[in-house]
């Protein structure tokens, strides 16, 4: 049996959030470029669109308050199973960043 679920703006009169659909990943990117704390209040968003040199590009790269790095990818439907591989490339990629090369993004 399926789990229904809402949003509501808690106020003196609740009011129940309609459901929508982005536009494209970029109006989603931008909204957190704009609003950095939709993901977190800690991180501090690093490089946008940043090549990996694997024929791909990172959306957003964040770095957290004990230095670890963040990948974001975003996808603004479901996902098939190869964007599984493609972060996991990616991973790979931040993985490898010396401080130098972060340094340069930022």
């Amino acid at each position: 049996m399926p789990i229904k679920h809402a949003i509501w703006k808690v106020a003196e009169q609740p009011l129940l959030l309609t459901k929508t659909k982005l536009i494209s990943e970029q109006q989603l990117e931008d909204m957190i470029i704009r609003e950095p704390s939709i993901l977190s209040a800690e991180w501090m968003l690093i490089g946008r669109q940043e090549q990996t040199g694997l024929g791909g590009r990172i959306d957003l790269l964040a770095i957290a308050p004990d230095a670890s790095l963040v990948l974001i990818e975003l996808k603004r439907s479901r996902t098939p199973r190869e964007i599984v591989a493609q972060a996991l490339d990616y991973a790979s990629w931040v993985d490898g960043l010396t401080a130098d090369r972060i340094q340069q993004i930022y």
